[in-house]
């Protein structure tokens, strides 16, 4: 096991931007959840608290937390505990950690946080830590946490890169089986939610059992769960009468563009199919949601049978919603037909009471990845939030029939 003690001392010692609150993501993290964290009460523990800037926040008057931080290096602790002398109310306990495991009874806190500690550990030392959290989080705890997908810009003193697992949003959310995530592109950053259901049983059930309480029950932002709470409570959602169908009002942008028969992939109620049809063209359509009886069910991230037979794909709007593994799992869909005609939002997703938008890359990113993987034959701006793609594939004669 590396010398984690050594790394991070020579770290904080020699990084100033490690005493900078603005370089701390997780106090970042914490102020824009201060309206989910504040009915929480009991005991808070940070994970690798650094100088103590989350533990400073939680400790002040929006809430109701006795805190608790551990981090690994000394020089970091004293920092942390001589911030913490100067806030008033009940005790902080502060304290440098030993091992890999947490020094506190089982089920002791009420909400856990770690803020991009994870991706500095090895993999082994990642699941003692997972483990360790789940042990000393209580029923009904929260765990709130982040992790950074991609390499650090700083090495360690021994050379080596900071970030020593650096991992897809997906194996993270595999590894923690979170309630909820939210993945930035622009930081490569996952923000992980887990709430630990009310239970008896002293090992945490997973997601979705018979004992978990339904008001934990908190679908990630792609999943089919979710956007089929939304679709049934949110009959606006998608509807093209109600102009909310960006496939059917983008359709005169790209419509000369597509050869039959054509795939809608995200097609949501169907109503884009439906106006391709009336076009005279062929058109099928392939959601995660059952809204439409005609259209098929499925995921639109995994290989789908038989797209080779058609000419064309659409994809108005969902690329936003996926993570990058999943958006790799879409293109090699794409890569199965001539052309493609497809949207992607960047701005806030609204109006669901949900942050659907998981991956909200500038469109300067989103074109170099498209371009890795397609020819752009045309880019329409649509607004300054959302662009059109005419793409073809590499390799493809795509001249009609």
């Amino acid at each position: 096991m590396p010398d984690y003690r050594e790394i991070y001392n020579h770290v904080v010692s020699t990084d100033t931007r490690y005493n900078l609150a603005e370089n701390s993501p997780g106090f970042r993290a914490v102020v824009q959840a201060t309206s989910q964290l504040e009915m929480l009460s009991g005991r808070s523990l940070d994970i690798g608290c650094g100088v103590g800037f989350v533990l400073n926040y939680l400790a002040g008057p929006n809430f109701d937390l006795n805190v608790f931080g551990v981090d690994i290096s000394d020089v970091a602790i004293r920092e942390a505990q001589t911030r913490m002398q100067h806030i008033p109310g009940s005790p902080k306990q502060v304290s440098v950690l030993d091992t890999q495991k947490l020094p506190f009874e089982d089920h002791f806190f009420s909400l856990i946080t770690c803020f991009d500690v994870l991706e500095h550990l090895d993999e082994l030392d990642i699941d003692t830590t997972v483990s360790e959290i789940l042990r000393v989080l209580r029923p009904g705890g929260v765990f709130l946490g982040s992790v950074s997908c991609r390499k650090s810009g700083v090495d360690d003193l021994h050379g080596d890169n900071l970030h020593r697992t650096v991992r897809s949003p997906d194996w993270w959310i595999n590894k923690f089986e979170p309630d909820n995530a939210q993945y930035d592109g622009h930081r490569k950053q996952l923000t992980l939610w887990k709430h630990i259901p009310l239970m008896t049983q002293s090992t945490p059930a997973k997601k979705n059992t018979a004992n978990a309480s339904t008001e934990t029950q908190l679908p990630s932002p792609s999943s089919a769960e979710l956007y089929q709470k939304i679709y049934d409570e949110n009959p606006w959602y998608g509807d093209a009468d109600q102009g909310r169908c960006p496939g059917v009002r983008l359709l005169p942008q790209y419509q000369d563009w597509l050869l039959e028969p054509v795939m809608d992939l995200g097609c949501g109620r169907g109503q884009t199919v439906t106006a391709i049809r009336q076009l005279g063209l062929q058109a099928s359509g392939i959601d995660q949601i059952n809204s439409n009886p005609e259209m098929q069910v499925g995921d639109i991230t995994k290989p789908i049978e038989n797209l080779d037979r058609f000419g064309s794909v659409v994809c108005v709007d969902c690329i936003e919603h996926l993570y990058d593994d999943q958006v790799a799992g879409l293109f090699e869909n794409f890569k199965k037909v001539k052309r493609q005609a497809f949207s992607i939002h960047n701005g806030e997703s609204t109006g669901t009471g949900q942050e659907l938008h998981v991956n909200r890359k500038n469109f300067d990113d989103w074109h170099v990845l498209i371009s890795e993987h397609f020819e752009i034959i045309k880019t329409i701006p649509v607004t300054s939030e959302q662009m059109l793609y005419l793409t073809q594939s590499i390799g493809i004669d795509t001249s009609p029939g």
